[in-house]
């Protein structure tokens, strides 16, 4: 995807980000006009001059472009086999204007709220549909400067921020997931729609499978997802409780006969409303078709490990909730 190739490049490019027309060739000419009609790519300058082999000896510091048989040519003074053909739009730099490009992949990841810098190289781009706070990053020792993990935190409320970096290190992955930020590469976020469109979405970032998603107190009851405090009826919270106790044993699997006999109504119809439930605000259905999955001719399960499963209310002496409506 152009924008995030534009972001790369705008990661290392200095104070002056620019890019060429001929980079550029690699894109669909209407996806480039769109970008400039955008104010995202400004057209900046014409070059005269073009940059040297790369292992030349002639100790120039560029080459000169002349005009051949009506075609441009950047000449090697040594070694004419290494002359480059270029189009008259591969002289022309363009600059790309970073906040401009922040806002418009905020847009295309359908995140809610007002993209901000946070320093250089570290962006706040919004919230995804899973209501997790989502920050763009050029490198770990941008999150590393003093100050920037709480303010982050701070900025994402009672959910552990989400990072996306252009590439991160494991070194550095795991010191940060540590610290309970959880960290990913752009590389992520980036996937191919049915008709093999590559599109962008941050609501696929769940957070590592070793850390606790699900909260549940038995006692009040209440039930916490990825941060989400999650208003459910009682009849809810109770067949979560049975999927999530069973999780827990050897066999994850819940019968069917089992969620009719204690809530006397068809499965299908509750594992349907939990499902309705458990789904964040404009978040996409296959999450939670992943979360509680359906286990054909037998009957469901609770798509978390274990270790990802919390009883706050463990040890306490609590009554169980008929869950009948």
């Amino acid at each position: 995807m152009i924008l995030i190739w534009l972001w790369k490049r705008l990661n290392k490019t200095g104070a002056r980000p620019e890019v060429s027309g001929r980079l550029l060739r690699r894109f669909p000419e209407a996806e480039i006009n769109k970008l400039l009609r955008a104010r995202i790519l400004i057209e900046d300058r014409k070059i005269d001059s073009w940059g040297t082999c790369a292992h030349c000896d002639c100790g120039y510091d560029a080459r000169m472009i002349q005009k051949i048989d009506g075609k441009l040519v950047a000449c090697c003074p040594l070694d004419p086999s290494q002359d480059v053909i270029l189009e008259p739009n591969d002289l022309t730099r363009y600059l790309i204007n970073g906040e401009q490009l922040i806002a418009a992949i905020a847009a295309a990841g359908k995140l809610a709220g007002m993209p901000a810098a946070i320093s250089a190289g570290l962006w706040s781009m919004g919230k995804a549909a899973t209501g997790r706070s989502i920050f763009l990053c050029r490198s770990p020792r941008d999150v590393f400067a003093p100050g920037i993990l709480m303010l982050l935190k701070s900025l994402a409320g009672g959910t552990p921020p989400i990072v996306v970096f252009d590439e991160i290190d494991q070194a550095s992955a795991i010191r940060l997931r540590d610290m309970e930020i959880d960290v990913h590469e752009v590389a992520e976020i980036l996937r191919a729609d049915g008709n093999g469109v590559e599109v962008m979405s941050f609501d696929g970032l769940l957070p590592p499978s070793d850390r606790v998603r699900l909260i549940i107190d038995r006692s009040i009851p209440s039930v916490m997802l990825d941060g989400r405090v999650l208003d459910m009826s009682v009849q809810m919270v109770a067949v979560l409780v049975l999927l999530a106790e069973q999780a827990c044993r050897r066999d994850p699997i819940i019968k069917k006969q089992i969620i009719e006999a204690e809530t006397g109504r068809p499965p299908n119809e509750v594992i349907r409303d939990l499902r309705k439930a458990l789904l964040a605000p404009g978040a996409p259905s296959s999450t939670v078709k992943e979360l509680i999955a359906t286990v054909h001719g037998v009957g469901y399960r609770l798509g978390l490990a274990p270790e990802a499963i919390s009883f706050a209310d463990e040890g306490t002496t609590h009554k169980r909730h008929t869950i009948h409506t």
